[in-house]
Formats: C-alpha cells, sequence, structure tokens
C-alpha cells in the first residue's frame, strides 16, 4: 500500500506502509483519514476486492454516526467486518484501520467481548472528547488491550471537548493532558483536533470559500494545542465538510487546498475526511518538493560535522542546522510515505 498518483513527476517515489511500519514514519501516514460508519458493513468487501485503492486509512465510527439507540447494532457490524477481513486479507496488505469509540467504557466492552485475534487487524482507536474527565479512564483500557494484542496497535486522542475550548480552563486541561499521555507517547500515532465540535459551541460553521483558520476563536485554539503538543507528535488537521459526490472539482476543492496550505504552515499534517472525493488532495498536499527534499537532506547532512550554516542547493535560502533540523526529520519522514516531486 503507497499513495501513488500517475500524474505526479516523481524524483523519489513514495515507499510502501502498513501497520507494522516503523511508528516515526507511520506517524506521517494517515493522510486523510476517512471517516464511516460501522453500519457500512459493504466496506468490508470494497477492502478485500481493493476496489477503493485510495483507502489508505479509515475509521469506523462508533461515535457521532450511531444513535443511542444503535449502539449494539454497531458494535455487531463492527465485529463483523473485522471478522471478514481478518480472514480474507493478509494484515499487511491492509488498509490502516481505526475505531473511534464513544466512550473508555466502549473500549472496555470491546476489549472483553471481540476475540483478540481480531484486534490484530486494527492499526488503533480514536478516542472523542479526550479531556481531564476521562482520559485517564482511556489510557487505562488501552494498556488492558494492548497487553493482550500481539501486533502494533496505537491511540489518536481527538481534542474537542468544551473544557479545551473553554478560555478560563483551556491550559490547566491540555497540561494535564499533555502530563497523562508522556508515558504512553510511544502509543499516540497522532493527536486530532475536532473543528466541527468547536464550532458548535459558538453556533459557528465555515462555507466552502473560506478556511477554519478565518474562525479566530477556533484558531485561538489550535494555537495553544500546536503549541502544548507540537514538539512532540503529529497533529493532524481538522475535518473539511465539503464535497462533491460526483468528483467535480469547484469550490469546495479550492477551499480544501487553501485550507490545507494553511494547516501545513501552522504545523497540521493530515486531515479527517468525510468523503472519497477529498483523499487525493489531502495527501497530494503532502508529497514534497525536491527543493525542501534537498535542504534536508543537506541539514541532516551538515549534523556530522563541520559547518553548521549554509546556503540551500537552489542558492534562495539559509539552511542552519541548529534551528531547521526538525523540519527536515519532518520533510524526510513525509518523502518517504509521499515521495518527492519535480519543481513544477
Amino acid at each position: 500500500m503507497r499513495y501513488f498518483y500517475q500524474d505526479i513527476n516523481y524524483i523519489k517515489q513514495p515507499e510502501e506502509f502498513n501497520k507494522f511500519t516503523r511508528k516515526e514514519v507511520l506517524q506521517y501516514a494517515i493522510s486523510g483519514l476517512l471517516y464511516m460508519p460501522t453500519t457500512k458493513i459493504e466496506i468490508a468487501d470494497k477492502i478485500i476486492s481493493k476496489k477503493y485503492s485510495e483507502f489508505k486509512a479509515i475509521c469506523l465510527d462508533l461515535e457521532d454516526s450511531v444513535g443511542e439507540d444503535g449502539v449494539e447494532e454497531a458494535e455487531f457490524y463492527l465485529e463483523q467486518i473485522l471478522i471478514k477481513l481478518k480472514e480474507n486479507v493478509p494484515l499487511s496488505e491492509l488498509p490502516l484501520i481505526f475505531i473511534r469509540v464513544r466512550s473508555p467504557k466502549q473500549l472496555k466492552k470491546l476489549s472483553e467481548n471481540f476475540d483478540k485475534e481480531l484486534f490484530k487487524v486494527v492499526t488503533g482507536f480514536n478516542f472523542p472528547k479526550f479531556d481531564s474527565s476521562n482520559c485517564v479512564e482511556y489510557l487505562k483500557n488501552f494498556q488492558h488491550l494492548k497487553s493482550i494484542v500481539k501486533t502494533p496497535i496505537y491511540i489518536m486522542p481527538i481534542i474537542e471537548s468544551s473544557r479545551v475550548m473553554d478560555k478560563q480552563s483551556r491550559l490547566k486541561e491540555l497540561y494535564f493532558i499533555q502530563r497523562k499521555l508522556s508515558p504512553y507517547s510511544e502509543d499516540v500515532l497522532n493527536i486530532r483536533v475536532g473543528a466541527t465540535d468547536f464550532c458548535n459551541i459558538f453556533g459557528l460553521r465555515r462555507n466552502a470559500n473560506q478556511t477554519i483558520y478565518d474562525i479566530n476563536v477556533v484558531l485561538d485554539c489550535f494555537i495553544d494545542i500546536i503549541n502544548t503538543f507540537g514538539k512532540n507528535y503529529v497533529i493532524s488537521g481538522p475535518v473539511w465538510e465539503y464535497f462533491d459526490s460526483n468528483n467535480i472539482e469547484g469550490d469546495w476543492s479550492k477551499g480544501l487546498t487553501r485550507e490545507l496550505e494553511l494547516d501545513k504552515v501552522n504545523g497540521f499534517i493530515g486531515k479527517t475526511s468525510i468523503h472519497p472525493s477529498q483523499l487525493k488532495y489531502i495527501a497530494k498536499n503532502n508529497i514534497v518538493s525536491n527543493e525542501d527534499y534537498q535542504d534536508a537532506i543537506n541539514i541532516l547532512g551538515m549534523n556530522k560535522g563541520l559547518i553548521g550554516v549554509a546556503k540551500s542547493s537552489s542558492n534562495n535560502k539559509m539552511n542552519e542546522v541548529k534551528t531547521h533540523s526538525n523540519w527536515a526529520k519532518k520533510i524526510m519522514g513525509l518523502a518517504e510515505i509521499y515521495g518527492v516531486k519535480q519543481h513544477e
């Protein structure tokens, strides 16, 4: 499985990955995490038939897409999806599959009721509304599940609750979460953010020609999240709500492209996706330019020795080991997953 597009002139082609890929590279591979209700059991058949090869990272949702009266049915369908995938697809050929649970209690219930072999199909779990009210229980229940699963399995906390958006409690909440996550840092594949939940608190919504960065009250919260977690974790960008079911490019794709560029410059990598038509835009945004790639190689090469500052290979900027090495490591991780393209 890899992100490869025929219309891209690659200098370095993207490499294959799966849930067994080392974490320092896999953390960049989520790209567009496509949310799907677990009631859509046909997703298993689509994966088995490889009909939708663009599905590289899928989140089977037990939370917002499932009503209170449909939880048990959704759990049943989830189990059937995992059984079909385990029986028909080698683990190394599966897309990255995540499960968004409703609560810590549901995570515990799944770990107790499902055959533990089924969790080998799963790359990780999304924890919604992750804050001081539930994070300890989430992490405790995950630790139990991890102890019974013999393949790599990760967590992706979603920071989206009103406790975090509230300016008075925000920093206290974020630093509490940071402290509690610290012992589990190797288990955290991404931190995710919930723009829709944040906007809902104030009754706000961006249109297809705007970006989340135009909503200043949400941007203010994002800045604090990046400041708290951006040094140690990959943070995924928020959902883009617009799409076209006929894959017709229009204002929605232009708006998504603008927001992706702002995601990148602000430190977000990847995005939550609600429709397959969004996936190529998100993945292509992560393809590394040859200029950035050459700069990263030079910066990391300089770590060996003799010089700390030098002109870039394109002779248009300064590269400095001490101030650009973290950026360069990120570029190399993205290049491995998404490839490097020739200058357009």
